[in-house]
């Protein structure tokens, strides 16, 4: 009995103490939109990050919303399946990965992102490789291209291409990816289960209500998940109108053309 009591003041003051940090869901996790400093519990953390695929555990620190946004224009909402299965254009790779270096020159605190840099580029046996199979594929292209096919040259200027673009960058590939996500808060965030069903809903009624459409989602979000879910409902909004317009017009076309 005296359990039972103790236990039911020590959650009355947990409780208490909560409401003045926000509000949790039951699984612990923060209710509502949150800076990725709070959801995580500190400003620095040790975490193994992959070079190359070895692990080597850093210091990062959570940024906050304002300087993910400097970063660039990057949302982690994709909603068309499609979207999922397309290959980026070259433009677009360099787009990402130019967001993605940005992110880890603000969240790498130990090392910094210049004292990797200058480890990388001095002793990293990857990069070497790389260079190497540029310049080799070069000298063989410029040697042997009057004798080549089309095809075969277009595929010569790929390989040169997608090698010129990963050296073209301090940081491995897999290395910007974790830092960006880790960074973005995705694995702490319900942001990656949105679904277009759940925008459509969230920006009707804040249309009815002159509100925001992330005022009506419910999960545990970062702060800079709130501006992106804006944009993608009201873009999603915006399309559901048109494509019922449309149709509208295609049903109206079509009982004109029957004479009815």
């Amino acid at each position: 009995m005296m359990k039972k009591a103790v236990g039911a003041i020590v959650k009355k003051l947990l409780l208490e103490e909560l409401r003045g940090i926000g509000s949790f869901a039951a699984d612990g996790g923060l209710v509502g939109f949150n800076p990725v400093e709070k959801i995580r519990g500190a400003l620095f953390h040790w975490v193994a990050v992959p070079f190359n695929g070895v692990d080597v555990f850093c210091q990062l620190r959570c940024p906050n919303a304002t300087q993910l946004e400097q970063c660039g224009d990057v949302t982690n909402i994709v909603l068309d399946a499609d979207e999922k299965r397309r290959e980026l254009t070259a433009g677009e790779v360099i787009a990402l990965r130019n967001y993605q270096e940005a992110v880890c020159k603000i969240v790498f605190n130990v090392p910094t992102f210049d004292e990797i840099g200058a480890v990388i580029n001095d002793g990293d046996f990857v990069i070497a490789g790389k260079r190497g199979a540029l310049r080799e594929i070069t000298e063989r292209f410029e040697a042997g291209k009057g004798e080549m096919t089309m095809v075969e040259q277009r595929e010569l200027r790929a390989q040169m291409e997608v090698l010129e673009l990963e050296l073209g960058f301090v940081l491995p590939g897999d290395t910007m990816a974790f830092i960006t996500h880790w960074a973005m808060g995705n694995d702490i965030s319900d942001v990656k289960r949105v679904t277009r069903r759940q925008l459509l809903r969230a920006a009707a009624l804040a249309k009815a209500a002159r509100k925001a459409p992330s005022d009506y989602l419910s999960g545990t979000y970062t702060d800079f998940n709130r501006a992106e879910i804006d944009a993608q409902a009201w873009l999603a909004l915006g399309e559901h109108m048109k494509d019922a317009e449309e149709m509208k017009k295609g049903r109206r076309t079509l009982r004109f053309g029957g004479g009815k």
